[in-house]
């Protein structure tokens, strides 16, 4: 009797060793953030008025609102990083990297993200709502349907939808990050230039 339990016990912390090497071998998790655009060009025409522009709510879908990194392996397939994740809410990033990209692009030293304080006062507000925003197929993706509305909010001047894409230099979840950034950063633009162009009406 004793010789089988005793072969039971010993076979029991094998597999129990054996897990726990297993575990320990796991590779490192690996964290991102977007960056803003790196050479911003800020073109100033005259004395154009400087705007005070408020920036949200931006609005993600539930499949993004996650640590881990997501890439679209096809149309119905979504993909987790499970060892390469956002440093901080991908909500909270898109919302202060397109603020810094707009302070760039605007003749601004004044965005603000939602929500702001009550006192402040911005001429505009900037809504954006993702519909994509991921790697996909060696590019990233970005689909956005935005909004530009006057200060209080109760006046939308424009509605727009778009669509970036930029192929990512590498297979991996940097030159995925790196794309998405780039992305993003055409989004800005074409934001500003948006609100630019309202300003100058």
């Amino acid at each position: 009797m004793r010789e089988p339990l005793m072969r039971s016990i010993l076979l029991a912390s094998s597999l129990s060793a054996l897990l726990l090497s297993g575990c320990g071998t796991s590779p490192d998790t690996r964290f991102y953030v977007l960056s803003a655009a790196q050479e911003p060009l800020r073109q100033v025409a005259g004395r154009e008025r400087e705007i005070a522009l408020g920036v949200g709510p931006v609005e993600l879908p539930e499949y993004l609102d996650r640590p881990q990194i997501v890439t679209r392996t096809d149309q119905n397939e979504l993909q987790l990083g499970e060892f390469d994740k956002w440093a901080e809410s991908l909500k909270d990033s898109v919302s202060q990297v397109l603020a810094e990209n707009l302070a760039a692009y605007l003749p601004s030293r004044k965005v603000v993200v939602y929500p702001w304080k009550r006192s402040t006062q911005v001429d505009y507000q900037l809504v954006v709502k993702v519909i994509r925003f991921e790697g996909s197929g060696g590019e990233s993706v970005l689909s956005v349907r935005w909004s530009v509305s006057s200060g209080d909010g109760k006046t939308e001047l424009l509605v727009r939808e778009s669509r970036y894409t930029e192929p990512a230099v590498g297979t991996d979840y940097h030159a995925t990050v790196a794309a998405m950034s780039r992305a993003l950063g055409r989004f800005s633009r074409d934001a500003a230039e948006a609100v630019r162009g309202l300003n100058r009406g």
